[in-house]
């Protein structure tokens, strides 16, 4: 089957928002479809942290870099039948990290992995849930090692720098498997939302949280997870609860840092996303997490995460979105519509 060319926003090399560098629109050559691949036309994208960190770190051959992870299309060509999907159907995927990312017109994915969006869920809301919820099934029932079953698991999970798509997924899914969850945010966040994603007490990071949890009823805390391990302020909490809970801390990206202690467990989202592609038992696990987010939104057991939208694949605006995540802590999680 004859290769095609799809417009592509990307850039050379990373860059931080305050260079004059940014996001160029290029002609890529996207793969030709193998056995088991499909062609998609995006149709919106899910942009947060995990984009914006990898900006700024990326290196490698594979240049242009074109960001992206996944989101919601139309499917436009397939490399063989697939007994689930056919030419027409609007989907939802996650990918992995590489040179042909969602940051385009076209996409080739492995159709074994993809699923068929019901007409009843909405194209940005669940572009926004794409890889957020992947992640946020990975941390809370296999890191944390719970059931991922409704009510089935007890405890509470304390959840520290609490803000984006990634954060409200975790709430949800634990709430969901029967946890209690307190989020900490800062004077920044918007405490509202974070109560609307389910979380049963929002505290301030500032605090002393180990006081302000008994205060509050919690004798003890059975899981935490660090959202924001970049700063080492985001560490001062963890001493209070070692001795009791299981401690997780998350890495958006897999770079050289020092350890905090060998006793916490570290998850990394880009090594996660990488190695999850990489086999057929990853490919059919990512698709069994998207067809548990979809039942989970027909039975009315989940929450928009969306926070904001910008509309138009344009290199202003992708620029546009990662300038709004890195400076505005109510929107580090948004949809971009092609």
């Amino acid at each position: 089957m004859k290769q095609m060319i799809s417009d592509a926003i990307g850039f050379e090399k990373k860059f931080r928002l305050k260079e004059d560098q940014k996001f160029e629109q290029y002609k890529v050559m996207l793969p030709k479809l193998r056995e088991h691949d499909l062609m998609i036309k995006i149709s919106a994208i899910s942009i947060s942290t995990l984009d914006t960190q990898i900006r700024q770190t990326i290196k490698g051959p594979k240049k242009p870099y074109v960001l992206g992870f996944g989101g919601v299309g139309i499917i436009t060509r397939m490399g063989s039948s697939n007994p689930r999907l056919n030419v027409g159907d609007r989907v939802l995927f996650v990918n992995k990290v590489g040179k042909y990312g969602s940051y385009s017109n076209f996409q080739i994915v492995d159709g074994r992995s993809v699923v068929k969006l019901p007409t009843d869920f909405p194209m940005d809301e669940a572009a926004a849930f794409s890889y957020s919820f992947f992640l946020a099934f990975e941390v809370v029932f296999k890191q944390l090692g719970l059931d991922p079953k409704p009510k089935k698991n007890s405890g509470t999970l304390l959840i520290l720098n609490t803000s984006d798509g990634l954060g409200a997924s975790i709430i949800q899914l634990a709430k969901w498997a029967g946890l209690n969850v307190v989020a900490t945010i800062n004077k920044n966040n918007s405490e509202i939302w974070i109560k609307n994603m389910g979380a049963d007490l929002v505290l301030s990071q500032s605090n002393h949280l180990a006081r302000e949890l008994k205060n509050a009823g919690f004798s003890s805390v059975d899981y935490v997870i660090n959202l924001d391990t970049e700063k080492e302020k985001s560490f001062e909490h963890l001493a209070d609860f070692e001795a009791t809970a299981d401690i997780l801390l998350l890495h958006f990206i897999n770079k050289k840092k020092k350890m905090i202690a060998s006793d916490y467990r570290n998850f990394y989202c880009e090594d996660f996303l990488e190695e999850s592609f990489a086999s057929e038992a990853g490919i059919d696990y990512s698709r069994k997490i998207m067809e548990l987010l979809i039942y989970l939104w027909e039975k009315k057991q989940l929450k928009s995460i969306l926070t904001a939208q910008l509309n138009g694949f344009s290199a202003k605006n992708f620029y546009g979105a990662h300038k709004l995540i890195e400076n505005n802590p109510n929107f580090r999680h948004l949809v971009l519509i092609n």
